[in-house]
């Protein structure tokens, strides 16, 4: 009876799959004196808002979710946020207010490459947008279980990228003027 159970536990264990969790952002110094070098001035940032309200995983493969905590529109608004303070130009108070939308995201996890790939809508409160499309790719892998992991790794790193479109697209700075 024992080794029937020991059996069963393992067997769910297999068919459940793990979820794999990305990681909380890094502001990205690059990001940064992108930001300070376009002379924006002070801005604030309202929720953002997604194609997929509330999306907050994506399945890798049949090995489990990627999750992103609290869900991907309030990751980026935050970790877009965070880089706008480091680079002293956030002001909650603000009147000139930007805010995005996230149209598209989603990955691969090739056997050997993977890719992050996001749309996002960028917006002021004068009615002025632009779309920044960005995509960053990393190594893929045969296993499921690396590749996945991979997958949840580079999302940090790929939101950093998808920001790094945005602020260095020169619409940004008639966005934020």
């Amino acid at each position: 009876m024992r080794i029937l159970s020991l059996a069963v536990v393992i067997l769910a264990a297999l068919i459940s799959g793990c979820a794999y969790n990305a990681s909380p952002y890094g502001a990205s110094i690059r990001n940064v004196e992108s930001i300070k070098s376009a002379n924006i001035k002070p801005v604030a940032v309202a929720p953002f808002k997604s194609s997929k309200p509330g999306l907050d995983s994506i399945t890798c493969r049949a090995a489990g979710p990627v999750i992103v905590k609290p869900n991907f529109e309030t990751y980026i608004e935050k970790a877009l946020i965070d880089e706008l303070k480091l680079a002293g130009v956030y002001n909650q108070n603000s009147e000139l207010v930007l805010t995005g939308n996230l149209e598209n995201v989603d990955f691969s996890s090739g056997m050997t490459d993977g890719k992050w790939i996001f749309s996002l809508i960028v917006s002021n409160n004068k009615n002025q947008s632009f779309t920044a499309n960005s995509t960053y790719e990393f190594s893929g892998s045969f296993i499921a279980d690396k590749a996945c992991q991979e997958v949840a790794q580079a999302f940090g790193p790929a939101i950093q990228k998808l920001i790094e479109d945005v602020v260095q697209n020169p619409k940004f700075r008639q966005l934020a003027h």
